[in-house]
Parts: structure tokens; C-alpha cells; sequence
């Protein structure tokens, strides 16, 4: 949707979230109109009094309409007061409203959408996407519509008021009006804001996704000793940001002092224009000063009009960008479901000509690739990184579905099955894998919600964990992550794998489950995934080499294709690309750094 669209529906696309309360933005938008109109009235009873004062001076004692006229102010002060309050009453309902269907809304299309599309996208973008625009209207549609419609109403009262006693004096106070709304279309006009919104809500969206991916890049840092310079990419998107808003503050530092002192210079033309009438701000006119005084008084309330269209502009662009992002987000495809899943009789998963291409990349991760996985074996994914491996493990658990090609368990396409049914049928443990915060026995009942207590001490310990269970303070009622204990890579990889053996589950994949371990984790790690693969169908991803020389089919994978399929033995005896990968990995074992005692 383009801007300009974006614009004219701004409302109309609030009322769509708002559902049954939008009549209660509507009454929002009347209410806060006729509060604008009533908040002038006191202006004129004031302006009476006052006259009444200058005609009867010195003899005060002869105004009989004081009290009246000091009455009626008041009481259109209380009704313009109250009539906003009813207004900002109407207008929070249905900002809650909106808000809280937005989020309902894009969780349940996000919870519908490819998983893969979150290592593209990045969870920390997504969720600020969510979070922050729902913010964004909600203080929108609570605060900034009402007074939009104020700005509107309020303009052409002031106008009225201004030329209603003397039109000399109401040009005084229109000239710096125009003069401070010029400056402020320089500085917030749709195109120049519009542009800095989009960079500027995309500047924090980069930024929150890098720092996610550093803070979950933490214990790589620590491990290898780097320094926040290796997240070149974080760094980067903090700078970005940094440059930007400070040279959008100077861009706009003399045009907002401008702005300020313009929109405040009424009561100077004021003097001006008195100075150079007849007889000037001296003259013994009684209406005259009374009409002087008049504006003197109501010329303040044009600044104060002046700053609410400011900001009430900038919020319109913020509300803007926040509802075009959530489109852009609703607008994610998500993964077709079948009416009728189907469920497979055999474990075996076969890959038939699949071609797969990330969003907006040109080159297929996987080009034409054909495997097939049997129940009871174990086969490996090795080949050098960016070949694909990584890839077929997510279209096989059907984080992602071909472009072309057929992915199937026991000859039932996966698209047929439907991904929770897939889900269930499947178990993965990643190279990255997180615990929530709860118990140790909550984080592995997520495997099997029902298990019992008893169920997961065996499984825990099929998984080489009684190591970690004995040092716990509270067993496996021990709180895991803040408030608790944590565990390292290695030991956070061994909770995964009694997290999949507790799923028991017929198809296990691993993608580099050993990469961060250290050899004592990895020796127990695989201990574990001997028990996870029994009489399963599996699929390793490895680039240690050793940890998958007995699996029963290794494929080297390379641009996406399978180029060599063999037993270990197999392969080293063709000499091909598997025998090279072969004799570098163990070259590289017995390295040395140069100058150090052995």
C-alpha cells in the first residue's frame, strides 16, 4: 500500500481494528471538535469584563455584569474540559481495542507463517514490529485523533475570534502564524518526514535485530574471548542510527528555534500595529485598550494551536509507518494447510527434485536435490559452508516449503501432512538451542507436556544428564535463567536431547549440535545422540567429520546438489571431494601454533 493511500484511509484503517467500538473513535473525533469550539467562548466573556472595566473606570463599583460574564467563562470552561474528557473516554476505549486486535491479529499470521521467515527477518524486528506498533496507535488513536480533529476546529475559531473585534489587530496575530506554519511545512512536511520516518523506524528495526543476534552471539564472545568489533554487522547498525538522528536534529535545530519564536511573536506585531494606529497603545479609547487587551490575552493560545498541529502531524507520519509495517507483516505468506492432513505408516523421508530459493535471493540454497532418509539409519550432511546443508534440514522439518519438487514421509507430501502434524512426527536439536525460563522439568516437558516427573528424570538421564541434575539445588525443580542457574552451550545441547528423547518422536534431525561443546559435553553429547538415534529416522549435519564417519549414508553437499553418497569407507576409497574434506580435517588436528611448547 502506498503512502499517499496510507494517508487517506489512516482513519478508516483504525476502524478496521477498532471492529464494533470504531462509532466510539467517531464520537471521539465530534466531541473533541465541539471541546475546541467551546474553549474560545471564554475568551469572549473575558474580553467583556474587561471592557466593562475600562468603561466604568474609576467608578468600579457601577459594573454590574462582572460577576455574569466571570460566571459564564468559568461554566464554558468546565463544559469544554468536560466534553475533551469525554472525548479522551471514547477515544482509550477504542484505542485499547485497536491495539489489542492488532496484536491478536498479526500473532495469529505470524504463528501461521514459514519458521524460516524468522531467521530472515530476525524475532527482534518481528517483535518490535508488533510491540512498538501497536504502541504507536494505540497512543494515536488515544490521544493524537481527538486532537486532530481540535486542530481542525480550533483554527477556524481563533480565525473568527481574531477578526471579530478588530481586523487590524487579527492581522497582527496572522502574520506570524504564517510565517511559523511556513517553517514548520520546511520541517514536517509529508514528503521530508515521511522519508525520515521510513529510514528512522528502519534504522531501530536493524538495530534491534542485531542486538538479538548479538545477545544470543553472547557465549561465542565469551568462548573465543572476541570483542563487540566481531558483530560488525550490531556495530554498524548502531552507528547507522547514531549518524542519522544526529544529523536529522541539526537538519531541523534552526528551523524548530524559528518555528518557536515566530509562533510566540504575536503579542509583538501586537504592540507594532497599536504603535502605528492613531493614538497607539496610549490612546484614551476605552474599546480600543479593551480590544488590545483582548488580544493580548487570547494571543497565546495560537502557540499553544501551533505545537498541537506540530505534533500532531509527526504522530500521524508514526502511525503511518507503524500501519504500514504491520501490512508489510500480515503481507508475509504463510504456509498452506490441508483441509484433511494426512498422517504417514512409514518413516521414510525422501527429497524428489526440490529446488529452493530464499526470499529475494537469485540463487537456489537448494538446486534440483534428490535423498532419501530410511527409518532405522543414520545420514549425514557434510560439504563446506553455504552448500545446503543447513537448508535441507529446515525444508525437511518444513520451516520452509520447494519452490519445486516434492519433500514426503512415507510417500505423503509434507504440505499434506500440515506442519503440526509434521511437528509431531519430528524432534530437532539445533546448534543454537535456548531454554525458557521455568524448572528443568518444565523446559523438557516441552518435548511432552503430560510426561511425568518420573518420565523425565529417565529421559535426563538417557541423555547423559545426571551430571547436571546432581549439581542443581532443587533437582529438577530447579529454576533455569534469570532468578536461577544457568547452564553452558554443551549442557543446554544434552537438556535439548532429553527434551527430543522425552518427544519420542520417529524422525530426529541434528543440525551441528556439537559445534560450541567442549570434548568433555561432546563425548557425553554423543553418548546421547547414540540413544536419541535407536531405531529412528535420522539426519545429521556435521563439519567435525568424525562424528559421522559410522553413519550408515554420508552425502556431500555441495551448491545445493548431492555430489557423493556413500558409506565412509565408500567415499574414501572413490577419493573424491569426501576424501579431501577427509585428509584437511585430520591435518587440521594436529596443527600447532609456531613458538609454543608442545
Amino acid at each position: 500500500m502506498e503512502k499517499s493511500e496510507r494517508n487517506g484511509s489512516r482513519l478508516a484503517h483504525l476502524a478496521v481494528y477498532a471492529g464494533p467500538y470504531k462509532w466510539l473513535t467517531y464520537a471521539a473525533l465530534v466531541l473533541s471538535a465541539v471541546s475546541a469550539a467551546l474553549s474560545v467562548v471564554p475568551y469572549y466573556y473575558i474580553w467583556r469584563i474587561l471592557d466593562e472595566v475600562l468603561t466604568v473606570y474609576p467608578d468600579l463599583e457601577s459594573a454590574s455584569g462582572i460577576v455574569h460574564n466571570g460566571w459564564m467563562a468559568l461554566a464554558f470552561t468546565v463544559l469544554s474540559i468536560a466534553t475533551y474528557i469525554a472525548a479522551l473516554m471514547c477515544s482509550h476505549k477504542a484505542a485499547f481495542r485497536i491495539s489489542k486486535n492488532i496484536k491478536k491479529r498479526t500473532l495469529d499470521h505470524v504463528l501461521g507463517l514459514p519458521p524460516g521467515a524468522f531467521d530472515l527477518t530476525g524475532s527482534g524486528k518481528v517483535r518490535r514490529t508488533i510491540v512498538d506498533s501497536a504502541e504507536a496507535t494505540h497512543t494515536y488513536a488515544a490521544h493524537q485523533l481527538p486532537d486532530m480533529a481540535g486542530s481542525v476546529v480550533l483554527p477556524v475559531a481563533i480565525i473568527v475570534m481574531l477578526f471579530f473585534f478588530d481586523w487590524r489587530l487579527g492581522i497582527a496575530c496572522i502574520i506570524p502564524i504564517a510565517a511559523s506554519m511556513l517553517v514548520m511545512y520546511t520541517m514536517m512536511g509529508s514528503k521530508a518526514l515521511s522519508e525520515f520516518m521510513d529510514i528512522y523506524q528502519g534504522a531501530l528495526g536493524d538495530m534491534n535485530r542485531e542486538a538479538v543476534e548479538y545477545v544470543r552471539g553472547v557465549s561465542v564472545v565469551k568462548t573465543f574471548q572476541q570483542t563487540v568489533h566481531t558483530f560488525q554487522r550490531f556495530k554498524d547498525a548502531i552507528l547507522r542510527y547514531g549518524k542519522f538522528a544526529s544529523e536529522y536534529a541539526r537538519w531541523c535545530r534552526g528551523r524548530m528555534i524559528a518555528f518557536v519564536v515566530l509562533s510566540n511573536l504575536s503579542f509583538a506585531f501586537l504592540i507594532l500595529i497599536a504603535m502605528a494606529m492613531d493614538g497607539g497603545v496610549g490612546q484614551t479609547d476605552p474599546e480600543f485598550l479593551s480590544d488590545f487587551l483582548f488580544y493580548v490575552i487570547f494571543s497565546p493560545l495560537v502557540a499553544i494551536l501551533l505545537m498541537r498541529i506540530m505534533y500532531s502531524s509527526e504522530d500521524g507520519f508514526k502511525v503511518d509507518d507503524a500501519l504500514g509495517r504491520i501490512d508489510e507483516l500480515m503481507a508475509m505468506e504463510q504456509l498452506p494447510e490441508p483441509a484433511e492432513p494426512r498422517m504417514p505408516e512409514d518413516m521414510t523421508v525422501r527429497f524428489e527434485n526440490v529446488t529452493f530459493s530464499y526470499p529475494g535471493s537469485q540463487a537456489p540454497a537448494v538446486d534440483s536435490l534428490c535423498l532419501t532418509m530410511r527409518p532405522g539409519t543414520v545420514t549425514a550432511l557434510v560439504g563446506p559452508s553455504g552448500s545446503g546443508k543447513s537448508t535441507v534440514a529446515s525444508l525437511a522439518c518444513r520451516f520452509w516449503d520447494p519452490q519445486s519438487g516434492s519433500i514426503s514421509i512415507g510417500g505423503v507430501d509434507l504440505r499434506d501432512i500440515g506442519s503440526a502434524n509434521v511437528a509431531k512426527l519430528e524432534s530437532y536439536v539445533f546448534q543454537s538451542n535456548s531454554l525458557i525460563k521455568g524448572t528443568l522439568l518444565d523446559n523438557v516437558r516441552l518435548g511432552r507436556p503430560d510426561a511425568t516427573p518420573g518420565q523425565v528424570a529417565e529421559a535426563l538421564g538417557e541423555a547423559q544428564c545426571d551430571d547436571i541434575v546432581a549439581k542443581l539445588p532443587n533437582g529438577l525443580d530447579t529454576v533455569i535463567g534469570p532468578g536461577g542457574v544457568y547452564l553452558s552451550g554443551g549442557e543446554v545441547q544434552r537438556v535439548a536431547i532429553a527434551r527430543a528423547i522425552l518427544k519420542d518422536s520417529p524422525i530426529v534431525i541434528l543440525d551441528e549440535a556439537t559445534a560450541f561443546a567442549d570434548p568433555e559435553n561432546e563425548y557425553l553429547v554423543q553418548r546421547a545422540f547414540e540413544r536419541l538415534a535407536e531405531s529412528r529416522t535420522v539426519l545429521v549435519i556435521a563439519h567435525r567429520l568424525t562424528t559421522v564417519r559410522d553413519a550408515d549414508c554420508i552425502c556431500v553437499v555441495d551448491g545445493g546438489r548431492v555430489r557423493e553418497i556413500g558409506t565412509h569407507s565408500e567415499l574414501m576409497e572413490e577419493g573424491g571431494e569426501y576424501r579431501r574434506m577427509w585428509d584437511d580435517y585430520q591435518r587440521s588436528l594436529t596443527w600447532r601454533v609456531a613458538g609454543v611448547a608442545q
